[in-house]
This record gives C-alpha cells, sequence and structure tokens, in this order.
C-alpha cells in the first residue's frame, strides 16, 4: 500500500453531470482535498466494467445493478437521494456496499436493508447569495419543473399574498406530459407575469432568484432540493411540500411554509409508475403499484393561513439557519471523507 492519492469512479446521470452539477457539490467539491473523483456518465441500463476487488466504486443517485453486484467484490459507496426511496430498489443486506444519506428518508431505507451509512445534511453558504429585499414589493419565482402549481393556484396566491411580480420559468422536465404544460398570460389578477421559456444556466436561474422575495418549491419531492437551499440561503419566503427534502429543512412557519399532502392526480400518478417499471420491471411495478406519487398536483385550500405569514420574518429565518447548517456541514466533512475512502487500497506503480 502507498500514500498515493486516491482515484475513484462515479457513475451519474448525463445530467448531473453536464446540466445539475449536483454531486459535484455534494460529492467532488467537499471530498477534493481527499480524493480524485472521476465521472463517469451512466444511464441505469448501460452494462458497467467490474473494478479490481481493491478499487472504490461509487453511485450517485441510481443504486448499482444488482446483476454488476453479485459479480463484484469491490467496495462500493451508493448516494441515493430521497425522492428515489418511494421506489427503493434490492440491494439489502449486501456486504460491500455503504450508504451516504443526505435525508432522513435514505437514513431510514439504509436501516431496514441493513446496510452502514453516515449520515450527512447538505446546506449552502448564504454569503455566496445576496440578501433578498422585502421593501420594494413582492417578486415571487416559480420553475414550472412538474407542473406542481396549476394556473388557478397561481393566480390565488398571487392574490392572497399581494405579489407584484411573478417570475415564470415555464420549461417542465422531459418526463412530464404535454397535458400538464403551460404558459401563463401576462397578467395573473393584478400579478405582472414575466414569462421565461428557455431553460437557460444555472446562473440564469440565480440571476433571476436575485431578484425574487418568495420561492415555491418546483417539486413534491427532492433528493437534496438545490434550487430550495439556494432561495433558503437568499433570504426568501420559500413555499414548498410538507415531503421529504423540504420538511427536512423548512420548519413551517418559522424558516418558509409547507403545504400539507394532498391526493395524488391519478393519470399522472400512472404516468410515473409506468416509467419506474420500464427501469426496475414487472414486478416491482406490482409491488410498489399503490404507493403515493411525489409527481402530483397541489391541492391547497387554507388561504386565511398565508394571509398572516410575516414573509420578511420567514426569509431572515431561514438565511441564519441556513448559515449555521452550513457550519455544521464544514465541520461533517472530514468524517464523511473517512466513510467513503475507509476501503481505498491503492497499488503501488
Amino acid at each position: 500500500m502507498t500514500d498515493k492519492r486516491p482515484v475513484i469512479t462515479a457513475y451519474a446521470l448525463h445530467w448531473h453531470i453536464q446540466t445539475s452539477g449536483a454531486f459535484y457539490d455534494l460529492l467532488v467539491k467537499p471530498l477534493a482535498p481527499y480524493a480524485d473523483i472521476r465521472f463517469v456518465g451512466w444511464n441505469y441500463f448501460d452494462e458497467l466494467p467490474l473494478p479490481r476487488e481493491d478499487e472504490l466504486t461509487i453511485f450517485c443517485e441510481y443504486p448499482p445493478p444488482e446483476s454488476w453486484l453479485r459479480q463484484s467484490k469491490a467496495p462500493v459507496v451508493w448516494i441515493p437521494m430521497a425522492d428515489h426511496t418511494l421506489y427503493p430498489p434490492s440491494i439489502d443486506h449486501h456486504p460491500h456496499v455503504r450508504m451516504v444519506a443526505f435525508s432522513h428518508e435514505v437514513a431510514t431505507w439504509a436501516e431496514k436493508w441493513g446496510l452502514p451509512y453516515l449520515r450527512l445534511q447538505y446546506f449552502m453558504n448564504p454569503d455566496h447569495f445576496p440578501q433578498a429585499d422585502f421593501d420594494e414589493g413582492l417578486v415571487m419565482l416559480y420553475w414550472n419543473r412538474l407542473a406542481f402549481y396549476r394556473p388557478r393556484f397561481l393566480r390565488r396566491m398571487c392574490k392572497v399574498l399581494g405579489i407584484q411580480k411573478l417570475i415564470f420559468r415555464s420549461i417542465t422536465d422531459e418526463m412530464l406530459h404535454k397535458r400538464y404544460r403551460y404558459q401563463l398570460p401576462n397578467k395573473l389578477g393584478r400579478a405582472e407575469v414575466e414569462n421565461h421559456r428557455q431553460l437557460g444556466s444555472r446562473d440564469d436561474f440565480l440571476a433571476l432568484l436575485r431578484r425574487s422575495n418568495i420561492f415555491l418549491a418546483p417539486r413534491a419531492r427532492e433528493g437534496v432540493g438545490f434550487v430550495t437551499l439556494e432561495a433558503l440561503a437568499s433570504g426568501c419566503a420559500v413555499f414548498g411540500y410538507d415531503a421529504p427534502t423540504m420538511n427536512e429543512y423548512i420548519q413551517s412557519g418559522v424558516n418558509g411554509y409547507l403545504f400539507p399532502p394532498s391526493k395524488p392526480d391519478p393519470l399522472l400518478y400512472r404516468l410515473v409508475l409506468g416509467m419506474y417499471r420500464l427501469v426496475y420491471g414487472t414486478a416491482y411495478y406490482i409491488k410498489h403499484r399503490k404507493f403515493p406519487t411525489y409527481f402530483e398536483a397541489l391541492r391547497f385550500e387554507d388561504w386565511e393561513h398565508l394571509k398572516k405569514l410575516n414573509l420578511a420574518e420567514l426569509g431572515a429565518n431561514a438565511r441564519r439557519m441556513q448559515a449555521e447548517g452550513y457550519a455544521k456541514w464544514i465541520a461533517s466533512i472530514p468524517e464523511y471523507a473517512e466513510f467513503v475512502l475507509k476501503d481505498y487500497h491503492a497499488d503501488d506503480d
């Protein structure tokens, strides 16, 4: 064995490598002082080469294939996201796998599977984001990724909160059926609508966030929820759904607001579950077909409660709590590195 710097292969979706950057922040950036991590794009279907027995492999989001695990004896670190725990794979009690859990939901599954895991929580540094300004009126940002909020809901929310401008990023995720995609008029009641019909870059999105002070979390469930954390770190009043991971960061009425759960849209539920059937097979579909989906349109009626919220106070608390959490995240990185690298053995060259 040698003191040679570890070089690790990490499999991730092409989207996470080329567009999202989420696993750069969750994995590469914190572990850069300890190891070189080489990303390889993978779509879950392609066959993977077997590693050497002393080689460490990391799987980001999607689990290592069961057939691959049966053939490999090399150590594996799996970093699943909370939005996948509704449809967990068959990976329990595998002797070479350990997990990094960035949510309570993932940690719960690791315990059920009997796999070693490290519980972490990621936060963003508020110093990297300008403070949201509530003095010049209310500007709400919504990226319509999954049509979670419908036009009627947006109109009502703008009226109840007194929104002056809605910044609407209308581009949806590719998996969303076209019947759920929509555009908005230039006005919703008294609120001006600023439509953005192109995806653009992450910097483009952050430029929109800097002009906002209210943020609607775009999905019912999040793996970690980077756009939501960016809004919290900016001091926006964030409205999310009472499910992982928003309910692991937001204390409703304290540093944001959580909409209570609602019943799923049956048609969209079948569409999403069918997608999982393609990925995991018919047996998996039969086992989980009665699970509630996280792709659903929000149904909400308690509008009077929203009128009582102090939005500027929610934003100030969100920014403060992100700062406190960020300090804990930085302090946890050495333990994170030790957990990931403990089975790494480099050969002498």
